[in-house]
């Protein structure tokens, strides 16, 4: 059977499609891209915004013209969220909520019914672990060690989605790492939907810091880059044990979403923006080359001219890398969609062009100042005669050479196009 996966939204998402992947190629299946003709289609939603569930409408649509006579099944939030919407609108054979995915084999091979099932609050759930890696020939491997969100802000529906906070068991965490290492990742992706809230649910309470610093060592040839943190994780401590793990990526994703107190306290974010500030600067003082990248949601409703500006100077003042920038958006079930100063579209989409452009700037200035400077690269895919890869701030890097894929090799960087760095590989 020829099975074909389509992803939307964030790394979890991702690895969980990688780890399906991996189970559908175990029990014989073959995985086709998604826009090739397939028996199965399985599209993996995102309800982070109103435009990833038209998104992932879209992509289930597709693949009927492809072949109308396929099986489509839909998971992950959109489908959790809103799972007769997303069934009746997308004409699904099959619809499964974001626990336990891999029961979407027996959806596919027809060993099961299907419809609507398997929402996570229809029971309490657990963490649903699955194996990490993907098919082979990848050079950067996903795991998920931290599942659910207890933040509840105010804009946000993934609590509704991905339920409460639970975690992978640190020993199967270092187990996982272990395998990855021995199948030739050379990099280890840490990701969740809240992975600072790791552990708590866990015998013990093992932290965030204990388990990077245990995948680290179990590890010890393979990178290991974190996923999203939460400002309010780094202190110096933190900072400072992290600095000491030579195959820790120096790459800090902190969340931000606004830079003005006053927006930060009606998104229902537990820091402030001196305290943003404070855990760039800790990391910077700790790891002066790291690369630090954020989120910024702009348009919030009651968010002045000023607020908004204040937000662009807090990503000055720390010199943030690269910026994600969205505009606010309504998602019905929220609190903030009933907040009083609804910007109009217009407003919002101007603040993000702004935002935009400004953010740009930023990350032009953070790449410009790495010329001159050699960093390791993982090369990870090569066309016309260049080979491009990450250094471990997460910068992109082109460097003429064939024949590099899944090596890492130091790169003296000798400029920039757009946004991707240039250097030569140094043998």
């Amino acid at each position: 059977m020829k099975v074909a996966f389509y992803t939307l939204g964030c790394k979890a998402n991702q690895f969980e499609t990688q780890a399906l992947e991996r189970l559908f190629a175990q029990r014989g299946h073959h995985v086709v891209p998604f826009d090739q003709f397939a028996d199965v289609y399985v599209v993996n939603t995102c309800t982070v915004t109103a435009i990833s569930d038209q998104k992932s409408r879209a992509a289930a649509r597709r693949c009927k013209k492809i072949n109308p006579n396929a099986r489509l099944l839909l998971c992950g939030c959109y489908a959790q969220v809103q799972p007769e919407e997303a069934k009746a609108a997308c004409g699904a054979d099959g619809v499964i909520g974001t626990p336990d995915k891999s029961k979407i084999l027996d959806l596919a091979e027809g060993l099961a019914p299907g419809g609507v099932r398997d929402l996570w609050h229809n029971a309490p759930p657990l963490f649903d672990h699955l194996p990490a890696g993907g098919l082979s020939g990848r050079t950067r491997a996903l795991l998920k060690v931290q599942d659910g969100c207890q933040n509840f802000c105010t804009y946000c529906r993934i609590p509704f989605a991905r339920g409460p906070e639970r975690s992978l068991p640190f020993d199967l965490a270092l187990e996982e790492a272990r395998r990855l290492e021995a199948e030739g990742y050379r990099e280890i992706v840490l990701t969740g939907i809240e992975i600072s809230a790791y552990g708590r649910d866990l015998p013990g309470r093992p932290t965030l810091l204990e388990l990077i610093e245990g995948l680290c060592a179990a590890a010890p040839s393979t990178r290991l880059r974190l996923g999203s943190l939460e400002p309010n994780t780094v202190t110096p401590e933190f900072a400072r044990r992290c600095a000491r793990l030579d195959n820790l990526c120096p790459h800090f994703h902190l969340s931000l979403q606004s830079g003005c107190d006053k927006t930060l306290y009606a998104m229902n974010r537990h820091y402030t923006a001196a305290q943003y500030q404070t855990a760039c600067g800790l990391l910077r003082q700790a790891m002066p080359e790291c690369g630090l990248t954020t989120d910024l949601i702009v348009g919030f409703p009651g968010e002045s001219p000023e607020d908004f500006h204040q937000s662009l100077e807090l990503l000055s003042r720390c010199r943030l890398g690269k910026v994600h920038v969205f505009p606010f958006s309504r998602r019905a079930g929220t609190r903030a969609y009933d907040l009083p100063g609804q910007l109009s579209q217009k407003e919002k989409a101007q603040r993000a062009k702004i935002a935009g452009d400004f953010c740009r700037t930023l990350e032009r200035n953070d790449l410009k100042a790495r010329i001159g400077q050699t960093y390791p690269v993982l090369f990870e895919q090569e066309a016309y005669g260049w080979s491009a890869g990450h250094i471990p701030q997460y910068c992109l890097v082109r460097a003429k050479g064939t024949g590099l894929h899944n090596q890492i090799l130091p790169v003296r960087i000798t400029g920039m196009e757009e946004e991707t760095l240039v250097g030569e590989v140094l043998q």
